[in-house]
């Protein structure tokens, strides 16, 4: 147990030349480009780890008026890939590079690299399928942070009715669970009034967010 507790509290400042080699095989950067990022990722983590409490402030930031608590587990979770309690940058470049980068899917779609991620966040289990109860957790999460009151969840807005709902729409092979590609198909998301209008709510807020960041490095 103190071993693990020194790893945490450890500043991480430095990146090894294999680290290097294999974030740029992992994301096709180059090598001046990860050294650049590092440096970016130490100005406002100096000890090199984002810890729990500091995610929760910068989407708190992102979604003020919203709960982002059971979100913010799930994306810790996924960004934590050594489960250490702390995240690096290795694990922070590989992650926010799936989300910005147009490589990933073969229809080069920002938004399906988004819906990418939110499968990965939610299937806990890692068996490559969303089960109905990951489902449930995944519409909880969106309802918090598209700020949907607790009394407005009930009918066909209840999380229960929508992972129905999303299942008759999207399970094309009737396994009662969603593959990764059925879960990112464009085709069930576009103009879905019922539930794809919160999922969309979150990216656009995402997105605006990240416009607004680099307009402000720019200026």
């Amino acid at each position: 147990m103190g071993n693990r507790k020194s790893k945490i509290i450890s500043p991480v400042t430095e990146l090894t030349a294999k680290q290097i080699a294999e974030i740029c095989r992992q994301t096709n950067l180059i090598d001046t480009e990860v050294r650049h990022r590092h440096s970016d990722f130490l100005k406002q983590y100096p000890n090199g780890l984002i810890t729990r409490e500091q995610l929760y402030e910068s989407l708190n930031e992102v979604w003020p008026d919203c709960r982002i608590d059971k979100f913010a587990s799930y994306l810790f979770a996924t960004f934590d890939q050594d489960r250490n309690g702390t995240i690096d940058f290795v694990e922070f470049i590989n992650i926010t590079h799936k989300l910005y980068s147009n490589d990933i899917y073969d229809h080069n779609d920002d938004e399906q690299i988004f819906f990418g991620l939110l499968f990965d966040m939610f299937d806990r289990n890692h068996n490559g399928y969303l089960e109905k109860h990951e489902l449930k957790q995944l519409i909880e999460s969106i309802y918090d942070l598209s700020g949907l009151p607790k009394d407005e969840r009930c009918g066909i807005y209840s999380s229960h009715a929508q992972v129905k709902y999303l299942l008759k729409k999207f399970d094309k092979n009737g396994d009662k669970r969603l593959s990764k590609q059925e879960f990112i198909d464009q085709a069930n998301w576009i103009d879905d009034e019922r539930i794809g209008r919160f999922f969309f709510s979150y990216y656009y807020n995402i997105n605006n967010q990240e416009t607004d960041e680099h307009n402000l490095e720019l200026n």
